[in-house]
């Protein structure tokens, strides 16, 4: 065989190894011109296959409002639950608190840069990997969840261009941040305590600029539902995010990072323990699946991510090992995220 032959069966070779190792961030459905209205009918619709929704529209107005910067047309966020079926999965693994809610995005450039609207969610097997889920029975449990969920919205959303977000390289060596602080030993009434850290952690996140864009009390859900929580004391989760930095980031040429915006801080409090516990999926998953290149805005992600780290100490929260990783290798120093070219829906 002639050299040129090798090498280029060679160079052939390792192009399909790097195409089978890419993993999936989220398969992006797409509907030419601005499907505001059509996103919000289809979340009334979540019901009917076991979801609940909450809403976070039009971000992209807000944003104006505020920074006078208008580079998106359509900008939303749902985050969305199935009660039901994620009970046992938190009861197997709190750390599904990370995706319940998971996020539903829906977003448009400008109609000058495109007139596509695209929507998509992590991909769930991204979501299992983030957690450090290996069961494989609860993985299944969790992407059969989700699939009438993805059935409901082609068939009401009609999708007519699809494209791909992956990513090579390994997710970071802590996916998770968790940590952990005593309980007082003092505690007359759990729901009582929990309603006032509550009030403690909003006020302390909204003084940093967060806000609060969801809550959760799956503890108070599953009484109201009258099934058995009894793992936990409490378990609630809370949506957060920082409106001026994923201003800097959505409306400022990244709108897909939004996959991960509110994220989910999961609190839970295993029985009897005297101990609440909180993790979240921390934002330099962000930079490993993305496509986020530009240094300053990479910078200010971390940035951010110390920010949530040291607030959580203020409230007297220490980290804990993280164990759940998803994956123990150090992340590359570049990571490469492929960004698929769109086609047609078949």
């Amino acid at each position: 065989m002639k050299c040129g032959k090798f090498s280029k069966l060679v160079a052939g070779l390792l192009l399909i190894v790097s195409a089978v190792q890419a993993d999936l961030t989220a398969d992006f459905h797409g509907i030419k011109g601005n499907v505001n209205d059509a996103s919000k009918a289809f979340i009334k619709k979540v019901e009917s296959v076991g979801f609940q929704a909450a809403g976070n529209d039009n971000i992209q107005v807000h944003y104006f409002n505020r920074y006078k910067e208008k580079n998106l047309d359509l900008l939303s966020f749902y985050t969305v639950t199935n009660l039901e079926k994620i009970r046992p999965l938190l009861i197997k693994n709190p750390d599904f608190g990370a995706y319940a809610p998971f996020n539903m995005l829906f977003y448009k450039f400008l109609e000058e840069k495109e007139d596509t609207s695209w929507y998509g969610h992590l991909d769930p097997d991204l979501m299992l990997n983030i957690i450090g889920e290996k069961d494989e029975a609860s993985r299944k449990a969790f992407k059969d969840m989700i699939a009438p969920f993805d059935e409901l919205a082609k068939k009401e959303m009609k999708p007519t261009e699809s494209k791909k977000l992956e990513f090579s390289n390994p997710l970071p060596a802590t996916p998770l941040t968790k940590m952990v602080m005593k309980l007082p030993s003092n505690i007359e009434e759990m729901s009582d305590w929990v309603e006032e850290f509550v009030e403690k952690h909003d006020s302390a996140f909204v003084k940093s600029e967060f806000i609060i864009a969801g809550f959760l009390d799956f503890k108070f859900e599953y009484e109201d539902m009258e099934v058995d929580f009894d793992e936990y004391d409490a378990y609630w989760v809370s949506s957060l995010c920082h409106f001026k930095f994923s201003n800097s980031v959505f409306n400022h040429g990244e709108p897909q990072a939004g996959l991960f915006a509110p994220c989910s801080v999961y609190f839970y409090v295993p029985k009897g323990s005297g101990e609440l516990h909180v993790g979240y999926a921390n934002v330099s998953n962000w930079l490993a699946t993305t496509g986020i290149k530009d240094e300053v805005m990479k910078k200010r992600i971390l940035a951010i991510d110390a920010e949530v780290v040291e607030t959580f100490k203020g409230l007297g929260f220490e980290l804990e090992s993280q164990g759940s990783a998803a994956k123990k290798e150090a992340p590359a120093k570049e990571t490469e995220v492929k960004k698929v070219e769109e086609k047609k829906a078949s």
